[in-house]
């Protein structure tokens, strides 16, 4: 049953903002043509902070981050995207300061985060750094001066797919030694990764981690890319780059886990699985699954990206689902017969891992797909948190390039690139963030929430997302005062796998309680949805390999707005009329709910299946970033861009397994 409340759970912090995500201010400041690898101390930094002034609090506060930003350390993101602003920047941005911009700009977010890290690529980090230092005797390479110049990118032969600049590097080989000037440089470049990340690390107040872009793009394939995020200080010397590692995501794998010990903890966050190139989850061409292999999969990687500024990575309508909600920010066309590349595959989608984790754990007795969602933007400007769709649409247009990677639109007077269509459109969008529940804002909460996936991702608006499930839940528990301790004490939360039931029968099956809250600054909640896969014996089926499993999924409307009630048979919400004025984006403030939760029950709940469940809220449709755009501009929406979205949220899941006769 649907219920509207008024009350807030424990540990959400209710921030009523209005102003836009990213608001400009003036323009000043410095030019900072070498992005250098100083390091500078945060004003308000204090190591009294860990101490027990620090809140903490049981029932766990909702904590929103970034873990995936870039500085000028990025290649792409100083030649193509002009930027020359460092991790520093990026540090002071996130935790809400008013920032000077390189290129003359004042800026800030309109609510700080809470948490992040600055995830500059492995494969250009030397490389960059090198071209920058006027000591060295790269600067007077051709290559260097182009980068400099914002005008070479030679993604096939920079670092990338295999092989490295000889002019630059001293070699063109990704040796892992003295003789690569590179690599040395990369090492030298990863102690001031880490220095920027515990200078601006304040407990209680900005948490930060040290962490960079695994950035694989295997030959005939697409992308493989992970952020490895480590826990603190303890940290592992520079073990190379995804380019000196070949490509090869298990081997990464094993590096993490032979080279973090004893207090370095870390964990690798695999994103746009949908520009893998069908490869993100698949059985690797050159590894064989076995158990083993699965086993140190699952343990390095215990989250994923669900979506970013290119594209969403949940689902795809018509790629193993019929779920409408999943033709959101869809980046690639579906792939033609013998096609792979350049368009999007069934197995580049986190929703078909999720089931093929089913299969994979009834064949080799391990799931390696049991994951957890975050978002987060990928931006390219070193502005972590900024996933705000108008902001996004009125960034200025610089170099030519669009959304995070440069500024969005078009110009004229530049070549459009990355996305922009020659009517105004993009398929880009702003990104989202990474939502975790957490005891304190401290990098040993952060984390524990990460690796026990109590997370949660959205596509921009700070939707508040609770989630649990139980054996034993009384049916009204989400309306009552004491919901989180029960909650907590009587079941589990996103992110894990429910208990045995108690005896012998599961009986109806477990019970599961939603609650979701606006962001303050964005529209009412339209709906709240559980999506569920499963898995049982049967003729081979999709996603991906033959099998004796077969897997299926099922949409379910569990709470609505206005008083609206999901269909018994269609298990859908009728629309609940909420609009959006084109000519202004003015939306509908009359309908929707500030709140939405309930105490839900599968229908189909069936014992002997494997099966696993998460949550997706979604708001009343706004505008999207393009129509802002367009509107700014005085000109119409383009035609190749939906006009409108619905900004929403998703939960980790929650997986079910029968127990053993």
């Amino acid at each position: 049953m649907r219920r509207t409340r008024s009350r807030f759970p424990g540990g959400v912090r209710f921030t009523a903002v209005c102003l836009p995500l990213l608001l400009a201010v003036g323009c000043a400041g410095p030019a900072q043509d070498a992005p250098g690898d100083q390091v500078d101390q945060p004003a308000a930094a204090t190591d009294a902070a860990a101490g027990p002034e620090i809140e903490r609090n049981p029932l766990r506060n909702a904590y929103f981050g970034d873990f995936h930003v870039h500085s000028s350390w990025s290649l792409d993101a100083y030649s193509l995207g002009g930027n020359r602003n460092d991790p520093a920047m990026a540090y002071r941005f996130g935790r809400g300061e008013e920032v000077n911009t390189a290129d003359g700009r004042v800026l800030q977010l309109r609510v700080p985060l809470d948490f992040m890290a600055v995830t500059d690529h492995d494969i250009w980090l030397g490389t960059v750094h090198l071209c920058l230092d006027e000591s060295d005797a790269a600067w007077d390479t051709p290559t260097c001066e182009q980068v400099r110049a914002n005008a070479w990118f030679g993604y096939g032969d920079f670092e990338a797919r295999g092989r490295v600049p000889a002019d630059i590097c001293g070699q063109n080989e990704p040796a892992m030694s003295a003789d690569n000037k590179c690599y040395e440089r990369a090492r030298h470049q990863w102690h001031a990764v880490q220095q920027n990340a515990d200078a601006f690390n304040e407990p209680g107040r900005f948490t930060t981690f040290p962490a960079y872009e695994w950035t694989a793009n295997p030959p005939g394939f697409g992308h493989l890319h992970r952020n490895v995020i480590f826990r603190g200080a303890a940290v592992p010397e520079w073990g190379g780059s995804s380019v000196a590692m070949e490509n090869r995501p298990e081997r990464l794998w094993k590096w993490l886990e032979e080279a973090c010990t004893g207090d370095c903890q870390v964990l690798a966050i695999p994103h746009n699985s949908n520009l893998s190139g069908g490869s993100a989850f698949e059985e690797y061409a050159w590894i064989p699954y076995t158990p083993q292999t699965l086993r140190l999969r699952a343990r390095t990687e215990p989250l994923v990206e669900i979506h970013q500024i290119k594209g969403n990575s949940e689902c795809y309508l018509g790629l193993g689902t019929t779920d409408e909600e999943c033709n959101f920010e869809t980046y690639q066309p579906i792939c033609e017969p013998g096609e792979r590349s350049g368009c999007a595959t069934a197995s580049d989608y986190v929703r078909n891992a999720l089931k093929a984790g089913l299969r994979l754990e009834a064949d080799y007795g391990v799931n390696p797909f049991k994951f957890g969602f975050i978002a987060s933007p990928d931006d390219h400007q070193s502005l972590a948190g900024a996933a705000d769709e108008e902001e996004f649409a009125n960034r200025p247009v610089k170099f030519g390039t669009s959304g995070g990677f440069g500024m969005a639109g078009s110009d004229p007077d530049n070549p459009p690139w990355f996305g922009d269509q020659p009517d105004g459109g993009n398929v880009n969008n702003p990104g989202g963030l990474v939502g975790v529940w957490a005891e304190a804002n401290t990098r040993e909460s952060i984390f524990e929430a990460l690796r026990r996936r109590e997370t949660f991702g959205n596509s921009g608006p700070r939707i508040h997302l609770r989630f649990f499930a139980g054996w034993d839940y009384p049916a009204d528990l989400d309306t009552r005062r004491d919901m989180l301790e029960a909650a907590y004490a009587g079941g589990v939360p996103m992110g894990s796998d429910l208990p045995d039931p108690p005896g012998d029968d599961a009986g109806d099956g477990p019970r599961f309680v939603i609650w979701a809250m606006k962001d303050a600054a964005s529209a009412n909640l339209q709906k709240v949805q559980i999506i569920k896969g499963w898995a049982t014996t049967g003729e081979p089926a999709a996603p991906f390999a033959p099998s004796g499993v077969q897997t299926a999924e099922q949409v379910y409307d569990v709470a609505c707005a206005d008083g609206l009630e999901p269909d018994p048979e269609t298990h859908r919400c009728a629309d609940n009329g909420a609009q959006v004025d084109l000519s202004d984006c003015s939306y509908s403030t009359d309908l929707g709910a500030a709140e939405l939760s309930t105490t839900w029950t599968d229908p189909d709940f069936d014992p002997a299946q494997r099966a696993f469940y998460y949550v997706r809220v979604l708001e009343n449709p706004t505008c999207r970033w393009t129509t802002h755009r367009a509107l700014a501009r005085g000109v119409a929406p383009p035609p190749s861009d939906p006009p409108t979205v619905k900004e929403r949220a998703w939960s980790s899941p929650i997986w079910y397994t029968p127990a053993e006769p």
